[in-house]
């Protein structure tokens, strides 16, 4: 069957029904083509929705973030007033390694610029210290274990990992 046959098939059936039947039939294609419609747009009205709140969140962040500007600009990095050391980068965390009053076991270049120290000290906090000077002399920190030697309780040794930024 093509088109105009299907139609005039349903037409035809259609006039066959009793008045009450028609009106039962209209409304129930009437409920049939909203639900159509309803389902639809369904998908839409639910992605508008998740949209509208997203966009409310995102808002609110933004003023947050606004908000904290003037905080974010009082921050100061505590590297400013130590200037990079020049000279190799060997050179450098030997210097801060001695400054510090360290004792450095090894020191190895890996590959890539990458060094590994393995150092002793009497203080855990002089070993942080050390790793902060470091990272202000542009060196990143990649690893760093801390533990008390094992000959004695009063002594920290540290296994570093540290690579020249770029």
């Amino acid at each position: 069957m093509s088109g105009p046959n299907i139609l005039a098939g349903i037409s035809n059936w259609y006039a066959q029904r009793e008045p009450r039947e028609r009106v039962i039939v209209g409304a129930g294609a009437v409920i049939v083509v909203i639900a159509a419609i309803y389902m639809a747009l369904l998908p839409s009205l639910s992605k508008a929705t998740q949209l509208e709140q997203r966009y409310a969140i995102l808002q609110s962040d933004l003023q947050w973030l606004s908000e904290q500007g003037q905080t974010v600009s009082r921050l100061v990095n505590s590297c400013v007033s130590e200037s990079i050391q020049k000279g190799a980068t060997k050179d450098v965390i030997t210097r801060l390694v001695r400054r510090n009053q360290i004792q450095m076991k090894t020191l190895a270049e890996q590959s890539q610029g990458r060094y590994l120290l393995n150092l002793e000290s009497a203080s855990a906090n002089r070993l942080l210290q050390l790793t902060h000077q470091l990272a202000c002399q542009g060196l990143s920190i990649n690893s760093l274990n801390i533990s008390s030697a094992v000959a004695s309780e009063t002594n920290y040794t540290a296994r570093m990992e540290v690579q020249h930024v770029k």
